[in-house]
């Protein structure tokens, strides 16, 4: 029996739903439309091609990967599993004091 991961992998664009990537107009339109009724941004068009290409393109890589991702997660074993969340969480401490040892080390970061 296949596991879902497989069938995720197989079948990601055969759901009848739109491709991420094609909905990178449907991303712009909406930004341009919110920049319009904003209206502090100077060119509203540049704006929402931009978000709306950069949205789409993050989804695009996003939709792509995670399948893979999520496969090797569940074949992962417990051990290297806890490993991995260990560091993670180590990361994340160091990630969050960063912005403390540029104070306490006094580097400029501007």
């Amino acid at each position: 029996m296949r596991s879902r991961s497989y069938e995720a992998i197989d079948g990601c664009c055969t759901q009848g739903r739109l491709d991420p990537v094609a909905n990178c107009g449907l991303y712009t339109a909406s930004y341009l439309l919110c920049s319009g009724l904003v209206q502090h941004v100077d060119h509203a068009w540049a704006f929402a091609i931009r978000v709306g290409l950069v949205t789409g393109l993050v989804t695009g890589v996003g939709s792509a990967t995670i399948p893979m991702i999520e496969f090797h997660a569940e074949n992962l074993l417990e051990r290297r599993m806890g490993a991995l969340g260990i560091v993670l969480i180590l990361f994340g401490f160091a990630l969050q004091s960063l912005q403390y040892w540029l104070v306490v080390l006094d580097v400029r970061v501007t």
